[in-house]
C-alpha cells in the first residue's frame, strides 16, 4: 500500500508511529507492579523490598481511601484515657453483648464452643468490657497485646467499636496461662476502707496497651482458628524458642526481654524507616523466599500508627528462623495480594462491621470492613499463609 502524504491512511500511520514513541520514551518503573485483585485494591503499587537477614518487606503504595481519617487507634485510646479496658465486672456495669448478625463458618462456631471461659467474680478469660469515649470509632486488630487484670490478653479479630459511653464485649484470648490475679492485689494493707478497697480492685482489674502485636503466627492462631488451647501452645513455643520462657508463662516477657529487645532494635534500625516511604499503606512480608503475610491499610495515618508494632511482631516471628532464599519478584507479590479464592465467611455487627474471611487450605484472607458508612470502607486488609 501507498501512502499518499495529506491523505487520511497517511495521517493515522503518523499518528500511530508518534503513540509509539511516545510509549517507548516513558520511564519504566522495573521495581514495582500494581495489583488488581477486588474493588478498591486496584491501585495497589508494590514497590521495591527492603531486606535485612532472613525478612524482607515490600512496601504497599496507595491513595488514601475516603473517610479514613475517622478512627482512633488502641494505643492513641489507651494513652489518653478515653478507652478503657478492664476485666468483665471489675468495676465496671456488666457489658453489653452484641450479637454478630451475619454468617459464621460452622468450624468458627465449633472453635468457639471449646473455648476455655473460667469465671472469677464475674470476670472470665475469653471477654472483657471496653470502653470507648474517644468521639471516634476504635478500630482494633487481631493480636493486639493488653496486660494488667488478672491475666494478659490478645484481641481475638479485627472490629470496628463505636464511640459510645456503655462498656461493650471484647473477645479476647488469654497469654498468660500461668496467673488468675491482679499483678499487686492484696498489698493494700489491713483495715483499708471498703470505698478504697473498691477503688484499688477497680485500678487493678484494667488494662494497659502493651504497644505491640502478637507475632503472625499466634495472630493467625487467634483470628483463623479461634482456639484458647492452641493460642496457650504458640505462646509456649514461642517463649521456648526465644528463651524467654517465665513462671506465668506471659507472652509479654518476649517484649520485656533485653537480650531478645537489642536482637529486634538490629531489624528496627535496618527495616523500619527505609519502609516509611511517602505514600505507603501496607506491607507484604516475605520469607524463606516467598510472600508469607500482608497487612495493607485505608490510609497511610493508620498503617504509620500500627507500623512499629507490625514490624516487631514479624521479627519476633523471624527470631531464630533460619529460612532463607532469594527474596520474590514484585510481580510474584502483586499475583499473592490478588489470590484470595476460596470459601467465604463472614461476621457482622449490624449497621457497625462486617469481618470478612475467604480461606482455603493455602491461606485466609480477612478483610474488615465499615459498613456504617454509604460507602463501606475497607480499614484492613490481611493475608496468610497457613
Amino acid at each position: 500500500m501507498t501512502l499518499i502524504p495529506g491523505s487520511r491512511t497517511f495521517a493515522a500511520a503518523l499518528c500511530a508511529c508518534a503513540l509509539l514513541l511516545a510509549a517507548l520514551a516513558l520511564p519504566s518503573v522495573p521495581a514495582s507492579a500494581r495489583s488488581k485483585g477486588g474493588a478498591g485494591d486496584s491501585d495497589w503499587q508494590v514497590l521495591a523490598p527492603v531486606t535485612y537477614r532472613n525478612l524482607t518487606i515490600f512496601p504497599i503504595r496507595a491513595a488514601d481511601r475516603p473517610g479514613s481519617d475517622a478512627y482512633i487507634t488502641l494505643d492513641e485510646g489507651t494513652r489518653n484515657g478515653t478507652v478503657v479496658i478492664s476485666e468483665k465486672g471489675g468495676g465496671q456495669a456488666a457489658a453489653v453483648r452484641v450479637p454478630p448478625h451475619g454468617r459464621v463458618s460452622a468450624a468458627n462456631r465449633q472453635a468457639q464452643r471449646q473455648t476455655v471461659n473460667y469465671r472469677a467474680g464475674g470476670a472470665t478469660v475469653n471477654e472483657l468490657a471496653l470502653i470507648n469515649r474517644s468521639g471516634k470509632k476504635l478500630l482494633l486488630l487481631a493480636g493486639e497485646v493488653i496486660v494488667g487484670g488478672k491475666q494478659d490478653r490478645i484481641v481475638q479479630e479485627d472490629r470496628v467499636i463505636p464511640p459510645i459511653s456503655v462498656p461493650v464485649a471484647l473477645n479476647v484470648f488469654c497469654v498468660e496461662h500461668g496467673r488468675w490475679s491482679a499483678r499487686g492485689a492484696g498489698h493494700g494493707g489491713g483495715g483499708t476502707a471498703p470505698a478504697r478497697q473498691h477503688a484499688q480492685e477497680a485500678e487493678a482489674a484494667k488494662f494497659s496497651s502493651l504497644g505491640a502485636l502478637a507475632h503472625p503466627k499466634l495472630r493467625g492462631v487467634a483470628q483463623d482458628r479461634k482456639a484458647q488451647g492452641d493460642v496457650w501452645n504458640e505462646v509456649r513455643a514461642n517463649n521456648a524458642k526465644l528463651g524467654t520462657a517465665n513462671a506465668t508463662d506471659t507472652y509479654q516477657e518476649v517484649y520485656s526481654s533485653k537480650r531478645v529487645g537489642a536482637q529486634i532494635e538490629d531489624y528496627l534500625r535496618a527495616l523500619e524507616r527505609a519502609v516509611m516511604r511517602p505514600g505507603v499503606v501496607g506491607v507484604v512480608v516475605a520469607r524463606g523466599g516467598r510472600p508469607v503475610w500482608a497487612d495493607v491499610f485505608a490510609s497511610q495515618r493508620i498503617f504509620a500508627a500500627y507500623w512499629p508494632k507490625l514490624l516487631k511482631s514479624y521479627v519476633v516471628d523471624a527470631l531464630g528462623d533460619v529460612a532463607a532464599g532469594a527474596p520474590p519478584t514484585v510481580e510474584e507479590v502483586a499475583r499473592y495480594l490478588r489470590e484470595r479464592e476460596g470459601t467465604i465467611s463472614t461476621t457482622t455487627q449490624e449497621g457497625v462491621y462486617q469481618l470478612v474471611k475467604t480461606e482455603q487450605p493455602a491461606y485466609a484472607v480477612f478483610e474488615l470492613r465499615d459498613i456504617s458508612l454509604a460507602s463501606p470502607l475497607r480499614l484492613h486488609f490481611n493475608k496468610m499463609d497457613r
